[in-house]
Order: C-alpha cells, then structure tokens, then sequence
C-alpha cells in the first residue's frame, strides 16, 4: 500500500475542508451576483454548482472535527 503524500494528508484536516467550504460559498456568492445582473442560466448553474460543493466541503469539514474528538 503507498504512503500518503503531505497534501492527502493536509486534505483529511478540517481546518483546510473549512477553508475550501468558504472559498467555494464566495465563489457562488460571486457567480450568483454575476447572475443575477447578467441573467444568464449557465451563470445560476455554476452559482448553484459552488453552493453545493461548499455544502460538500462543510460537511467533511465538520466530520473530520468531529471524527478527531
């Protein structure tokens, strides 16, 4: 079996599946700004896609904190 790499293990810490939550909500906070001036329906779906991936990454965050206690 490999041995895990500094960055898998860095992925599997919550502070940094937190920090990707929040960057992924900015991200569909801008897209959905974007979208609402432009009113463009690929623009709500790339807004809609980063909301649901920062859920994604907020919940692994909130495993792997909670996994660790």
């Amino acid at each position: 079996m490999a041995k895990a790499t500094e960055e898998q293990k860095l992925m599997k810490t919550w502070w940094v599946r937190g920090i990707l939550a929040m960057v992924f909500a900015a991200l569909a906070y801008g897209f959905a700004s974007l979208a609402i001036d432009s009113g463009s329906l690929f623009i709500y779906g790339l807004a809609i896609f980063f909301l649901v991936w920062a859920f994604v990454e907020a919940k692994k965050s909130a495993r792997y904190l909670f996994k660790r206690s």
